[in-house]
């Protein structure tokens, strides 16, 4: 959990640092929604609670930075790119959720958000492109793919062999940021 001050903290350091390519559209779209919104639906996954996303975003972001810099010089990818496309690889989460109101849900399946029904039915990195493009960001075909295929699963071979380093790197600091995210989940338990 996460709280007020926090919340505020990282929307701002979000904001501040997605100033190079954010658009008032997509920021005034995102809105309220996004700074609140959860990373995810339940307790078991991660950072299921209020500020989450922006918090998982920020994580994701660190570790990519901190990927992208062990590699050999020739394999770097140029910093800006890689904020970017941590920046919005998930945006589509922001008006995804809605708290859930079942205390039943919430005590025995740690169900903490269900999912919005009048939503289209989208990925999230597909999801995160459309409000993206919709909003004015200006996307080239590598930060696309790596944003629409983060979220495929390893059945994709589309998505699993030809995807970018790019988005190689983004599936790698998701799956670290989230591994960090469940364990200070953990120790906070």
């Amino acid at each position: 959990m996460l709280d007020k001050d926090k919340i505020i903290k990282n929307t701002k350091k979000y904001f501040e640092t997605a100033e190079p390519f954010m658009t008032e559209s997509l920021t005034a779209f995102l809105g309220q929604d996004f700074m609140a919104a959860p990373a995810s639906t339940n307790k078991d996954l991660n950072n299921a609670f209020e500020g989450g996303l922006v918090d998982h975003l920020l994580r994701t972001t660190k570790f990519a930075i901190s990927i992208n810099a062990a590699l050999p010089e020739k394999l770097r990818l140029p910093k800006e790119d890689i904020i970017k496309v941590c920046f919005l690889y998930q945006i589509g989460k922001a008006h995804l959720y809605t708290p859930c109101t079942s205390e039943w849900h919430i005590k025995n399946q740690g169900k903490m958000y269900e999912f919005r029904n009048e939503e289209v039915s989208m990925r999230v990195g597909e999801r995160s492109v459309f409000y993206a493009l919709s909003h004015g960001v200006t996307l080239n075909d590598v930060e696309t793919q790596a944003i629409m295929n983060h979220d495929k699963d390893d059945s994709d071979k589309q998505s699993k062999f030809h995807t970018s380093s790019l988005g190689m790197l983004l599936r790698q600091a998701n799956e670290w940021a989230i591994i960090e995210e469940k364990m200070l989940t953990d120790e906070s338990n």
